[in-house]
Formats: C-alpha cells, structure tokens, sequence
C-alpha cells in the first residue's frame, strides 16, 4: 500500500511538472533589437517568413507559435521579458507589423490578449 501511495504521489509531481523552453539564448540585449530599427526589423522578417534568421533569432522563431498559444507558460522569466520587450518594442516602433505578426501567429485573435497578459510584468 505504501509503494502504490508513493507512485501515486510521485506521478502526480511529474505530470504537474511544465517543460521548459532551451534557454541558450536568454541573454539577448532585446533592448537593443528593439531601440534599432534596423535589426528590429531584420528579426521580425526572420519571424513572418521574409527575411534571413540569424542563430539567436532562429531559436526564438521555433518557439513563438507555441508560446503564444499556450500564453508563455513555458516560458522562464528571462524570457518573458524577451517576449514582452519584443511585442512592445514592435507595437510601438511597427505598428503595422505587429498587426502582421500578430495576424500570423493569432490569425483568429484568441491567444494575443492571454499572451500579452502572461508576459506584462516583465
């Protein structure tokens, strides 16, 4: 009885536990991305099909459609400030494609709001 209680308690703890995303690349000044029109607008063109991706960009454009589905949940907090530094600095400096991005990875409007709660504090 004790070893079926143990399992029991054990396997709850694991399907509790939420995957995280890698985090080699959570160092990324994305102040300076967004503060440079340029290199702004080089990673958003990585990230909506248009353009190049550098490594790091690549990186974070293999986890943008599910962290923006699942509102950044398996996100640490570094990158959450990555992501909410991102989608400011583009709803700002962009605006035009922050709707684009937007349009792309929450073409039917049900993720943006959650998203962009989850990640405000960061």
């Amino acid at each position: 009885m004790k070893i079926i209680l143990l399992l029991a308690v054990v396997g709850t703890a694991l399907a509790n536990e939420v995957d995280v995303y890698t985090t080699a690349n959570d160092n990324l000044d994305m102040q300076a991305v967004v503060n440079d029109p340029e290199k702004l607008q080089a990673m958003t063109d990585c990230f909506m099909d248009r353009g190049p991706c550098d490594p790091v960009a690549q990186s974070y454009k293999l986890i943008v459609p599910d962290s923006i589905a699942r509102a950044c949940d398996r996100c640490n907090d570094a990158q959450k400030h990555l992501a909410n530094t991102y989608v400011r600095g583009l709803y700002w400096n962009l605006p035009d494609e922050y709707i684009n991005f937007m349009k792309k990875y929450d073409p039917h409007g049900i993720y943006e709001d959650n998203f962009r709660k989850a990640v405000k504090n960061y």
